[in-house]
């Protein structure tokens, strides 16, 4: 290896990380991987991996309890392009951490996704999922309005719209706030 170029010893990656041989001239300090990561603000220090609290599983009517009680949000920093959530099952990864009061809209959309998850299992969801975007693709020949086609994407923001439209109804706050999913 040639002087001046990282392994991933050198640049912090945890041990079992095979060297980074990606020939990255580095100055003293520098991460070889800045690009990899976007930078978000810190959110407070707070459980990385944390089940849904007891008001979130009353609040989250249109999830099935039990459901619910498997259910695991993970505080992820670096979440692919402008989202702030992804479900892999039934871990619900964010960008940040949300307020475990049961009042979140992004949340009522990403346990939407954990339930479909669930009732297809993970063949039948990356096949609607994906299926839905190539269609789009194909369609719109634009990302965005492809992603906002995929009919497990619909069926998430309309039911979380639902589950905003009841909380508003019966007197809470359903209102979108500063950590709600974008559309």
């Amino acid at each position: 290896m040639s002087p001046g170029v990282a392994t991933g010893r050198q640049v912090g990656l945890p041990a079992p990380w095979p060297d980074y041989a990606g020939a990255v001239a580095l100055s003293p300090g520098r991460s070889a991987l800045p690009r990899l990561r976007r930078h978000r603000p810190a959110g407070p220090a707070g459980p990385r991996v944390r089940p849904l609290s007891s008001a979130e599983i009353a609040s989250y009517d249109h999830l099935a309890p039990d459901l619910a009680a498997r259910v695991r949000v993970v505080r992820l920093p670096v979440i692919p392009g402008r989202y702030v959530g992804i479900t892999l099952g039934r871990f619900v990864c964010l960008d940040r951490d949300l307020p475990a009061n049961g009042t979140s809209h992004l949340l009522a959309h990403e346990l939407t996704h954990a339930r479909q998850w669930a009732e297809l299992g993970v063949v039948g969801f990356l096949t609607r999922y994906l299926g839905g975007f190539g269609r789009g693709v194909t369609r719109h020949r634009r990302w965005h309005p492809a992603y906002r086609d995929i009919a497990l994407e619909q069926e998430a923001r309309a039911q979380a719209d639902a589950w905003a439209q009841r909380r508003s109804d019966a007197g809470a706050d359903g209102r979108r706030g500063p950590h709600q999913h974008a559309r």
